[in-house]
């Protein structure tokens, strides 16, 4: 958690004010961070807390990717965020099996003043998506610094107005079912040389695992070809023959 909060103030003295320009869907006082595993090594561990991840294999199924690694850091002031579903990008007919599940991050207390999350319970079996600026009974997802809410992609949801004096720190940490496009383009932002140091449990939720026979290169992990290209320590001819090898071997 202190690692945490020092990250945070390190990035608002590099980047002021987040990586999204003021805009009524993302907030005109929030401080939205992306592209964080080419920040601190403390973003990694964030991506592959264990706890987490058992959870979203039950709710993404194996294979499930790191969709968007970033945060929510809600200004004193801010108005209530717009209703919306996180899984909208697909256009798949509602309702539909799980394709993302977001985890949010209470870095500092979620209360009814300081904005915490409105969820609409039982929206993500609704047959439509929610109508743009309409207004829903919902509930508050109201809950202590440190714990961590899983909120479906197809659940409809929205910041809360902060109307307290104080910021309301918190991340948003998005992952997706394995067949489907990721939201940040992670497999490109992140240099070869970076990627080769990342965990292979972390390279796996960033696209470089098969899954389900999709992603594949040369009917094999990406990660093979990665090697190939950019790891100094890398043998050309193992590398071959393990390509020439009948798949499954």
């Amino acid at each position: 958690m202190q690692a945490l909060k020092e990250e945070l103030q390190r990035l608002d003295s590099v980047r002021p004010g987040g990586d999204l320009p003021p805009q009524p869907f993302s907030g005109f006082v929030t401080k939205r961070w992306f592209d964080l595993l080419n920040d601190g090594p403390i973003w990694e561990q964030v991506a592959t807390q264990k706890s987490i991840l058992k959870v979203l294999d039950e709710v993404l199924g194996e294979g499930f990717l790191l969709s968007t690694l970033g945060t929510a850091v809600i200004g004193a002031g801010e108005k209530a965020q717009p209703f919306h579903v996180d899984d909208s990008v697909y256009s798949f007919p509602r309702p539909h099996p799980n394709l993302v599940c977001n985890t949010m991050w209470a870095i500092d207390d979620f209360t009814k003043a300081n904005g915490a999350t409105m969820v609409v319970p039982g929206s993500h079996l609704f047959s439509d998506d929610p109508e743009p600026g309409k207004y829903y009974d919902h509930a508050l997802l109201t809950m202590p610094a440190g714990s961590i809410a899983f909120v479906l992609g197809s659940c409809y949801h929205g910041a809360g107005a902060n109307n307290t004096k104080m910021e309301r720190r918190a991340l948003t940490v998005n992952y997706c079912n394995g067949s489907m496009r990721q939201q940040e383009n992670l497999m490109l932002s992140i240099h070869p040389s970076k990627m080769l140091s990342f965990k292979s449990e972390l390279q796996d939720i960033l696209g470089f695992k098969v899954c389900k026979g999709a992603g594949h290169l040369f009917a094999r992990d990406p990660r093979m070809e990665m090697e190939r290209h950019y790891s100094p320590a890398h043998d050309d001819r193992e590398w071959l023959e393990k390509r020439n090898q009948p798949t499954g071997k």
